[in-house]
């Protein structure tokens, strides 16, 4: 299944099914703005898709999915419900293209899931080519491990084996440790790399790909590659390469594109 990138699909040739991926970033980088982007792209492929969403509400998740689709309005102007005449109507006709594209027997939408073996009996039900769950670290665990690494470990692993069992694309979003975010403070530029990962070894053995959403403009301002850059970085390619690609980004849009030109 192709991500819509070809920059990215390049690295592993797409999306496999019965395979997982990693999306990791610290906060405000972009993680979630890269699964909603994938998303609107593999519905556009005709594929069915299912997206846990464990930070934000439907509501929040939606209103991001309304300006990438407008691609005319503001995501802070959205959140504020400010509008003009002119802007309520390109808001009315996002909504009427949603209700298309994204018709229940295309995608479901959860924000009141806590546990895997929840996540696992919608998915079953619902039969999806591509799952996208946002974020690992916020599902409750019913495991007896008292470690949350270990805790992390069982649930990648019983993503793998759904994964493998429903032929479906897995995508988790992670966090990173906190020692990148350090690094952002201090204003210097810290590529994101697979030991950043919030219980690292647990998911990094599992997961097929590993890819990471930088914002560079997060931590360096106007001195980096600029507001309008977010920097993919594939960390672990097991079937293919790593490397480094930078795509344009509009933030207020919640839109990325192909590339920078």
């Amino acid at each position: 299944i192709k991500t819509g990138y070809a920059n990215i699909d390049n690295f592993s040739g797409g999306l496999t099914r019965g395979e997982i991926t990693i999306i990791g970033g610290r906060p405000g980088h972009g993680k979630t703005t890269v699964m909603i982007n994938m998303l609107a792209n593999v519905l556009e492929q005709g594929h069915k898709a299912i997206f846990f969403s464990r930070e934000l509400p439907n509501s929040e998740l939606l209103k991001k999915i309304i300006c990438l689709e407008s691609q005319q309005l503001s995501y802070g102007m959205v959140r504020k419900n400010i509008f003009s005449e002119q802007e309520l109507e390109f808001f009315n006709s996002a909504v009427e293209f949603i209700k298309k594209k994204y018709s229940k027997d295309k995608f479901l939408m959860f924000d009141n899931v806590k546990d895997f073996s929840a996540a696992s009996s919608e998915v079953k039900k619902f039969k999806p080519d591509i799952i996208f769950d946002d974020y690992i670290q916020l599902i409750s665990c019913d495991s007896r491990e008292d470690q949350r690494r270990l805790q992390i470990e069982k649930l990648v692993n019983d993503y793998k084996w759904l994964a493998k069992d429903t032929e479906a694309v897995v995508v988790l979003a992670s966090q990173l440790n906190r020692f990148v975010e350090r690094a952002g403070a201090r204003g210097k530029a810290f590529m994101p790399q697979l030991s950043d990962l919030a219980e690292s070894g647990a998911i990094e053995q599992v997961a097929e790909n590993v890819f990471f959403s930088y914002y560079d403009y997060k931590v360096q301002g106007e001195k980096g590659k600029g507001k309008n850059v977010i920097t993919i970085c594939a960390g672990k390619v097991r079937y293919g390469d790593s490397g480094i690609v930078d795509l344009a980004y509009d933030g207020d849009k919640c839109k990325i594109h192909n590339s920078i030109g």
